[in-house]
């Protein structure tokens, strides 16, 4: 596929800049370099990208029952939005990312929504196998949830995604709300955009494979699912919090995006379903450069205020 053709001049400048600072991204499965490479080259690539926390944001490292996190709250005094929490979980295929890989989209969410924003370091993988990653979360979200007085949102990125829609699988009307973007949710990939987008660029099928089973330490079949998307019980779906779904265009998870949605809608759960037409996974790195991925931000934002606010 030429991407190029499909891409506004200024995405596609991005994805050249990314792959300027950050060739592996493109390579994707670096064993004989080990994860700690990878994680050293994608520190790097978030480092160049970063744009300094913006003013008016209090950035506090704590620890939730021996998870680290890093906590945002706006300066306002009269910040009537003060109340809601959101617990945001960083993408990575679960190998990768930090608190500081996300820390200028935390920062920027927290200013631009007012919420209370905490990300959360959770164990990655390979050395912490399933369910580790999904433990830590678990910790942290209780913790919020026994110490708000407001509403509690859960939201992420990628592998984030995946697990902000499995935390809310578990947890659900306990939440006020889920937030999803670029999702990977365990759709099949012998199929829809794991086919159509296997090349693109950023990420690709072959790469999704190795994450998944990274983090699962087993080989991972094409053609089956992976929950969230491989549950079955509607009747227990019907209890899960509203969601926001975001799905990259030109990414080989995108199909995982209508797919969950309509999963959703089917138990009767409100949904709201925004597909990106022309960009590729990761794109929110790109929100200050390109203006389509800047839209796609404010959607975020909106996002998550509707959720708060009960109007999904």
């Amino acid at each position: 596929m030429d991407y190029r053709a499909i891409m506004d001049a200024d995405v596609w400048a991005f994805i050249e800049e990314t792959n300027a600072h950050h060739p592996a991204t493109l390579q994707g499965i670096d064993n004989q370099r080990g994860e700690r490479h990878q994680r050293a080259q994608y520190n790097a690539l978030c480092a160049h990208f970063h744009p300094g926390r913006p003013q008016g944001v209090n950035v506090t490292d704590t620890n939730q029952a021996g998870v680290a996190t890093r906590r945002y709250t706006r300066d306002a005094a009269d910040n009537a939005q003060a109340t809601v929490e959101v617990l945001y979980i960083h993408g990575g295929g679960f190998v990768v990312g930090n608190l500081d890989t996300h820390d200028d989209i935390c920062g920027t969410l927290c200013l631009d929504t007012g919420f209370a924003i905490t990300a959360v370091d959770y164990r990655l993988a390979p050395e912490h196998k399933h369910p580790a990653a999904l433990e830590d979360c678990r910790t942290v979200l209780d913790q919020l949830i026994a110490q708000s007085s407001g509403p509690v949102l859960v939201m992420g990125d990628s592998a984030g995604g995946w697990l902000a829609a499995m935390l809310a699988c578990e947890v659900g009307a306990a939440v006020a709300g889920q937030l999803l973007i670029y999702p990977m949710l365990g759709g099949r990939l012998d199929q829809g955009s794991y086919l159509e987008h296997a090349e693109a660029p950023l990420l690709t099928t072959a790469q999704v494979k190795y994450y998944w089973e990274t983090y699962f330490d087993c080989p991972l079949r094409e053609d089956a699912l992976t929950p969230p998307m491989a549950y079955q019980d509607v009747e227990g779906m019907a209890q899960l919090a509203p969601a926001v779904i975001i799905g990259a265009g030109c990414d080989p998870l995108y199909s995982d995006s209508p797919d969950y949605a309509a999963k959703l809608k089917q138990a009767g759960v409100n949904c709201r379903l925004h597909t990106e037409r022309g960009l590729p996974h990761g794109y929110m790195r790109a929100r200050h450069s390109a203006k389509s991925a800047r839209e796609s931000y404010a959607r975020v934002v909106e996002g998550l205020k509707d959720l708060a606010e009960g109007k999904i």
